[in-house]
């Protein structure tokens, strides 16, 4: 498939077909799973906090040691607090919509669905696969972080990068709901997503620069963002 056959303008933004998500998500899920197995059977070296092992060892540690972190810290305080300022924005996105869609809820008297915003629906319910596969890498461990923070005695699951998916999910649902709310105005509405992305690529790279995580966890994050927000584009609209 030529995949820019598939994306055109409609009526002043970027439209993708249904056959051109379908393609993408499809593969989307193949390149996780492709760099999910990679990382735990491909050049694994225990080479982070208290020889933890970690997969893609040259590629990662080639990475790290672009930024010459401290070795007292490990990491950047300066880049850590912007990406807990952009995270906190992030969350925030997130408990707008989710926040909505229990009120929609409460005021419909049921928790049925019927009555409520599907729109709202949909977004509820990315967070909530969002939340899930967190808490599966959680337990799965695919990855330790690089740096052993204070008070720590072992180094944390670092894949996917938390706050990069995060800011995936929360600023391209929020372009989403966006483009169906000021559908009318063109020209606020594409300034709103412009700055919805802003905020999606200053997460990104705030969390990359940090240096808490690798950098096959910022792209495992990145990957799987796109794959839910492919997945929660088919049941918005609906």
């Amino acid at each position: 498939m030529n995949i820019f056959k598939e994306i055109y303008i409609d009526d002043g933004r970027l439209t993708i077909s249904d056959e051109g998500r379908g393609f993408l998500l499809k593969n989307a899920f193949l390149w996780f799973l492709v760099l999910t197995f990679a990382l735990k059977i491909c050049n694994v070296a225990e080479v982070g906090p208290n020889a933890a092992g970690v997969g893609l060892s040259r590629v990662n540690i080639w990475f790290r040691n672009l930024f010459h972190y401290s070795k007292e810290v490990g990491y950047s305080p300066f880049w850590y607090n912007l990406t807990r300022i952009f995270g906190y924005l992030s969350m925030a996105a997130c408990a707008l919509w989710a926040g909505l869609f229990v009120r929609d809820m409460i005021l419909s008297g049921g928790f049925d669905g019927a009555g409520t915003d599907k729109n709202l629906a949909a977004s509820f319910f990315l967070y909530v696969l969002a939340a899930i596969a967190l808490v599966i890498f959680h337990y799965l461990v695919v990855n330790y972080s690089p740096v052993l923070l204070p008070g720590k005695t072992k180094p944390s699951p670092s894949y996917p990068a938390f706050y990069v998916l995060l800011s995936v999910v929360a600023w391209g649902s929020t372009s989403f709901h966006i483009a169906d709310i000021f559908d009318e105005k063109t020209k606020l509405r594409r300034i709103l997503i412009a700055i919805c992305m802003v905020l999606m690529l200053a997460g990104i790279v705030s969390c990359t620069l940090c240096g808490l995580n690798w950098l096959t966890d910022i792209g495992g994050a990145i990957l799987l963002g796109i794959l839910l927000l492919l997945i929660y584009s088919f049941f918005f609209y609906l």
